[in-house]
């Protein structure tokens, strides 16, 4: 699975025209290779993966730079991360004022 997502990542640049590609590569790697191969947080990669897809189509149509585009997955993961490292008390307790 590692060889065929960094061969998604050189054969697509992170650039406008080639970021959708290059995330739909990456998302059909870790489906192909599926929750065997990516462990526990299987569901949550796709949840990532499928947002990196949002932002290669909002770079390539030029909504966002590249720059931009970088800077909402760096956002996507930084909020993955830290919804995947809370304890699942804490996700399933109602929030009080």
């Amino acid at each position: 699975m590692h060889a065929a997502v960094s061969d998604c990542f050189a054969k697509y640049p992170f650039a406008k025209g080639t970021a959708y590609q290059r995330f739909n590569c990456i998302y059909q790697a870790h489906f192909h290779y599926g929750p065997a191969a990516m462990g526990p947080q299987y569901n949550l990669l796709l949840q990532i993966d499928l947002a990196s897809l949002k932002v290669g189509k909002d770079v390539d149509s030029g909504i966002l730079t590249p720059e931009e585009g970088r800077r909402a997955l760096h956002w996507v993961t930084d909020k993955a991360y830290l919804q995947a490292s809370q304890p699942v008390w804490a996700t399933t307790q109602p929030k009080r004022n």
